[in-house]
C-alpha cells in the first residue's frame, strides 16, 4: 500500500493526460495516417532486443503494409538499429501518449503492453481504466513459476503468447482466461535463435535476479549470490580450464542486476564482465556453447539450439523467498542439464560438458523434443496470422 501511495502522483498524472489527450487521438485516429490503424509495439521504453522487437522487425520486412511504430528512447543503446527498420515515437513523449491512445493493436513484451508507466497502468487497468487497443502480451521469456498476478481476471489481455507446449497447457488449465486469449505460438524471438546459431568457445554465465526486496548497494556484497559468483569467478580450476581449452567466460547477470555488476572482479582476461549497453542477449545466447544459470527463463532459449545447460542453484530456498514460487516446471526433472549446489560440483560438470564437446547429452535432448513439438522459424508468422484476424484483417 505505501508503494501506491507513493506513486500517487503518477497515477493522478496519467489519469488527467488520458483525459486530456484522449478526444484528441480519436481525431488523429481519423485525420492523420500515422495514427490510423495502427500497431504500436515496445519493449520497456528503453530497449529492443526481445520478442517485441523481433516481430517489429518481422512486421517491417515482410508486412509494410502495417502502419507499425515502435515506442524508444532516442538515447537509448538500440534506437538506430529500430530507427533503419521503420517509424519510432519517443518513450512518454507526448507522440507516445497519443498513439498509446489511438493504436488499434498494443504489442508488448511486457504486462501492460505499450504503456507510458508499466505499473500505473496496470493498476489503472484493474479499475477499469484502459485505453482502445487489443492488448497484445508477446511475453519476455517462457513462465515456469507461479505468477498470481498474472491470472484472469488480475490481469486482462487480449492476447497472451506461449512459447511451449507444457507452458500452454499450464496457462490454459490453471490461469483461467477467456478461450482464445492463450495461443500457443513460439516466441518471436526464437526466429532468430535458429538461423542465428553460431557456436563459438564461449561459456555464458547468466543469473537471474532476486527480486525487488533483495539487499542492494553495499548490503549486496553480503548476499549469497555475490558471494558464489564472485567465489566461481575466481575459482583456479575453472580460470586453468578457459586457458587450456582457450575458452572465454561472459558473466552477465540479470538486467535487474546489472547496476551490481561493478562489484564483481574478473581474475582473467578470459572472463569477461558483460554490461547489457554493450552486449546483446540474443547475440551472446547463439554464439555460446554452454549456458551456466541458476534459475533464468533465459536456458529456454539456449535449449531451442539444443545447447547444454547447467543449473548452480545454491541458495533454493532464499530465491523462492525474494522471487517467484514454484510453478509446473521441475529442473531435476524437467531441466535440459544438471543440477547443481555446490562450487565443486559445478566446476565438474563444466569439465564433463567441455570434455565432451559441448555436446547434449540423450537424456536432454528427449526432454527438448517434449518440450518444444513447434521448433522452427515460423512464431512471428504464426502470431502476425492470429493478430491479422484479431485486428479485422483475413489471416
Amino acid at each position: 500500500m505505501s508503494n501506491k501511495l507513493k506513486r500517487l502522483p503518477i497515477y493522478l498524472k496519467n489519469v488527467f493526460l488520458l483525459t486530456v489527450l484522449w478526444p484528441i487521438a480519436a481525431v488523429l485516429r481519423r485525420t492523420n495516417k500515422a495514427y490510423r490503424h495502427l500497431w504500436l509495439v515496445m519493449e520497456r521504453g528503453f530497449d529492443a532486443r526481445d520478442n517485441a522487437y523481433w516481430f517489429f522487425h518481422y512486421l517491417c520486412l515482410q508486412h509494410p503494409e502495417i502502419n507499425a511504430c515502435f515506442v524508444i528512447d532516442p538515447s537509448s543503446p538500440d534506437y538506430d538499429k529500430v530507427a533503419r527498420l521503420g517509424p519510432t515515437a519517443a518513450w512518454r513523449s507526448l507522440r507516445h501518449y497519443l498513439m498509446y491512445l489511438a493504436a488499434d493493436m498494443l504489442i508488448s513484451t511486457h504486462v501492460q503492453p505499450c504503456a507510458p508507466d508499466l505499473m500505473a497502468y496496470y493498476h489503472l487497468r484493474q479499475v477499469g481504466i484502459r485505453p482502445r487497443g487489443k492488448q497484445i502480451f508477446l511475453q519476455h521469456g517462457i513462465i515456469k513459476d507461479e505468477m498470481q498476478w498474472m491470472r484472469y481476471p488480475t490481469m486482462k489481455v487480449d492476447f497472451f503468447t506461449s512459447g511451449a507446449k507444457p507452458e500452454y497447457d499450464y496457462l490454459i488449465s490453471e490461469f483461467g482466461y477467456p478461450d482464445g486469449v492463450v495461443r500457443y505460438t513460439g516466441l518471436c524471438r526464437f526466429d532468430r535463435l535458429l538461423r542465428g546459431n553460431a557456436p563459438s568457445r564461449e561459456i555464458l554465465v547468466m543469473p537471474t535476479w532476486r527480486g525487488s526486496n533483495y539487499p542492494q548497494g553495499e548490503q549486496f556484497y553480503e548476499t549469497a549470490f555475490y558471494r558464489h559468483f564472485q567465489s566461481m569467478l575466481e575459482n583456479p580450476d575453472l580460470v586453468r580450464l578457459l586457458e587450456e581449452k582457450d575458452l572465454k567466460l561472459i558473466f552477465y547477470p540479470h538486467i535487474e542486476l546489472q547496476k551490481e555488476l561493478d562489484k564483481f572482479k574478473s581474475p582473467s582476461e578470459r572472463i569477461i564482465l558483460a554490461s547489457w549497453k554493450d552486449y546483446d542477449v540474443q547475440t551472446l545466447l547463439m554464439h555460446c556453447s554452454l549456458l551456466i544459470t541458476d534459475y533464468s527463463s533465459v536456458f529456454f532459449d539456449v535449449g531451442y539450439m539444443e545447447k547444454p545447460v547447467i543449473y548452480y542453484q545454491f541458495d533454493v530456498e532464499d530465491f523462492l523467498k525474494y522471487h517467484y514460487q514454484k510453478g509446473y516446471f521441475s529442473y531435476e526433472d524437467h531441466g535440459f542439464g544438471p543440477v547443481v549446489k555446490t562450487e565443486e560440483a559445478l566446476v565438474k560438470a563444466v569439465y564433463d560438458c567441455v570434455g565432451n564437446d559441448f555436446r547434449l547429452q540423450k537424456e536432454y535432448r528427449e526432454r527438448l523434443d517434449a518440450f518444444y513439438p513447434l521448433r522452427d522459424e515460423q512464431n512471428c508468422e504464426r502470431t502476425y496470422q492470429i493478430l491479422r484476424r484479431m485486428d479485422g484483417g483475413e489471416g
